[in-house]
């Protein structure tokens, strides 16, 4: 038994080694390619997106656009799990997609077609580099390794890691294919690599920032008037099957939140789910959709309600927020406003080192006591006396003045000699 899990190991190191090995050519060649184009020639840029709430490289598309260098397009894609809707829900999906990239100014294009559906070749639309923001994009030939045969592979992950273990944002068909992974921090770099050593040998991390906290170059004050975000995370089948670490609170909260929120007509609500939460409460059986719908239509008669990645503005018109999501719990906590963190006692996550003393700092609610506790002093009371301690422990993470989108753009155009 011991010599055939030995064996299978060495199978599985010689294949990595050989699928590295013939990556790097790939990107060698293309490299040579790219650097060959004549200065007047612009770099293609395709920008996978599958879902709006997930865009966060607005800031990097708008560079690449400004530097007269860089020709980029938003290519409109499906998750695998987005294969299994109708060509209707997809054409509702890609309608949406295509409103609100329209709304920005940006250039986009489907990468998916339908009746009969087909996931369309990218080397279609000559890419030079193609970024992705997922690790769910498994489906060929949309993937970084049938990619990495014609054109440079990035991944900008659309969430901010926070935890400590980096496991399940490495699924190995698409890492192992990469070109070059723009992280957060040196941290961050280290935890992936420390968790699965060969990935240093299969692509280089390049430490820029992130996206989505561009523009936060300073703390907001507060507006006693501003809206209360709630903002359930998705992960109700991690709670249900026994994830590793799941995080959603939703089933225990989001009644009595709304309940909350109807009793309290004088504050200002903002609904901001997460895209997969209405799937997953329907693909798990744990709502009808009757009382999904019925759900979300309350919410949109309590207050505003935010679907897609259009929220900066929404951040800055809040006061605060309530949330059990990873991402937002950075991305919000970078404008320095107060939290109430929704957490599960039965499965505590480990966050990474340069995030734990400001969630620290947050209103920890991990009851009903301690829900409604936080919800009486910061929504009701308007008192805020985590605030200097929120804000010190802000400033010590080095989130706020970065320009993500700027590094990338410099670290691009030095590589390839531009």
């Amino acid at each position: 038994m011991k010599s055939s899990v030995a064996l299978q190991q060495v199978q599985r190191r010689l294949a990595i080694a050989m699928l590295t090995i013939c990556t790097r050519f790939r990107y060698w060649h293309t490299l040579r390619r790219i650097r060959a184009k004549p200065s007047s020639a612009k770099i293609k840029v395709l920008f996978l997106n599958s879902e709006t709430s997930k865009w966060k490289c607005q800031s990097v598309y708008r560079k690449m656009l400004d530097s007269g260098v860089f020709d980029p397009t938003v290519g409109i894609t499906a998750l695998n799990e987005q294969s299994t809707y109708s060509d209707s829900e997809l054409e509702h999906v890609f309608s949406d997609s295509e409103n609100f990239f329209d709304d920005l100014g940006d250039k986009h294009v489907r990468t998916v077609d339908l009746g009969p559906r087909r996931y369309r070749n990218l080397a279609e639309f000559s890419p030079d580099i193609v970024f992705f923001p997922e690790p769910g994009m498994t489906i060929p030939p949309q993937t970084t390794r049938f990619v990495s045969r014609f054109a440079l592979t990035c991944y900008v992950p659309y969430f901010v890691f926070t935890q400590s273990n980096p496991d399940k944002h490495c699924r190995l068909d698409m890492v192992q294919t990469l070109w070059r992974f723009f992280v957060l921090n040196n941290g961050i770099a280290e935890a992936y690599s420390n968790a699965h050593s060969w990935l240093r040998q299969s692509f280089e991390f390049v430490v820029t920032g992130h996206p989505a906290l561009d523009g936060r170059t300073s703390v907001e004050n507060s507006s006693e008037n501003g809206y209360v975000i709630y903002a359930p995370h998705h992960s109700i089948w991690s709670s249900m099957r026994g994830h590793s670490t799941p995080i959603s609170t939703f089933l225990d909260t989001g009644d009595a939140i709304l309940a909350y929120a109807k009793r309290h007509p004088e504050i200002k609500w903002a609904f901001k789910p997460h895209p997969v939460l209405r799937k997953s409460l329907e693909k798990y059986n744990c709502w009808t959709k009757a009382r999904i719908d019925a759900y979300y239509n309350e919410w949109e008669s309590v207050g505003v309600c935010c679907y897609d990645g259009a929220y900066s503005s929404l951040f800055d018109a809040s006061r605060a927020m309530v949330t059990d999501c990873d991402s937002f719990l950075v991305e919000y906590g970078a404008t320095g406003k107060p939290i109430i963190h929704l957490r599960r006692n039965d499965f505590p996550p480990t966050y990474h080192s340069y995030v734990k003393e400001l969630l620290s700092s947050y209103y920890q609610a991990g009851s009903s006591d301690e829900m409604y506790k936080a919800f009486e002093l910061v929504l009701e009371n308007g008192e805020d006396p985590r605030r200097e301690q929120r804000l010190s422990a802000l400033a010590k993470t080095g989130l706020l003045g970065v320009d993500a989108a700027q590094n990338i753009v410099d670290f691009l155009r030095k590589e390839l000699r531009r």
